[in-house]
């Protein structure tokens, strides 16, 4: 009772089922990006230790925040190709339900490919930007220290930016500072919705090469075989070649 199947078809989940699904998959491909982020804000943090020198650390910063969108537009681009490649899977089970026919295999329709997904895995990755600086804007010391502190821990891409406008962080950034750090998700939803979609969009072209290419094939293949009577003058200019090469 209640055991897993293996190979088990969830084409025909319902929708509350498909929808927790989703959120989990999607929560799962923010995970990595994510981490990237903070290591890369964890550098960031270091970088901001130099003194005397604020042009190195403005430009050692920026280097680390452009270094960690590089992963993440790496790692968008290929959930987009996989989430494609599922969303291909999809049309053909879909294709063998209107038949009537019985698909088989493991599909996850969760994992298809979908434009706003790529867009609001970056809003995920954004989430502790949006909770640590809504705490930060609290009032009341603790929750306001609290919320301060894990932001600039845990999502220092977002406030370290913010903190270079606004004096740095001894005594010269504002609750209101601090909620101008909440803009910094549009780095990772931007990043994330644009290369998820290139990487289906150069997925898909791919497909469309080789099947033309399949095509060609059978097309050549299944071809009548035509011969051609080569003309007077066509044997003439043989003769003369060959005589030359003599």
């Amino acid at each position: 009772m209640g055991k897993k199947v293996l190979g088990e078809n969830r084409m025909n989940d319902t929708k509350a089922r498909r929808f927790w699904r989703i959120q989990r998959e999607c929560w799962r491909r923010m995970a990595t990006p994510y981490v990237m982020y903070l290591f890369m804000s964890m550098l960031l943090l270091a970088t901001q230790a130099i003194e005397n020198i604020d042009w190195l650390r403005y430009f050692l910063g920026t280097l680390c925040i452009l270094i960690g969108m590089a992963f993440n537009a790496h790692l968008a681009y290929g959930t987009g190709v996989t989430h494609y490649d599922a969303f291909l899977t999809g049309c053909i089970h879909r294709r063998n339900i209107e038949q009537g026919i019985v698909s088989g295999g493991d599909h996850r329709p969760e994992r298809e490919y979908a434009v706003w997904k790529g867009f609001y895995i970056g809003f995920l990755i954004g989430v502790p930007v949006i909770l640590f600086a809504g705490l930060s804007c609290i009032p009341g010391a603790v929750v306001n220290n609290f919320g301060r502190f894990f932001l600039v821990m845990f999502a220092g891409f977002a406030i370290v930016p913010v903190s270079w406008i606004f004096g740095g962080f001894k005594g010269g950034v504002s609750a209101g500072a601090y909620a101008w750090s909440i803009l910094f998700i549009l780095i990772p939803i931007i990043v994330t919705g644009v290369f998820y979609i290139i990487g289906a969009h150069v997925e898909k072209r791919r497909k469309q090469v080789i099947e033309m290419r399949r095509e060609e094939a059978q097309e050549a293949m299944n071809a009548p075989k035509v011969y051609r009577e080569q003309t007077e003058e066509q044997k003439r200019k043989t003769l003369q070649s060959k005589k030359k090469k003599k």
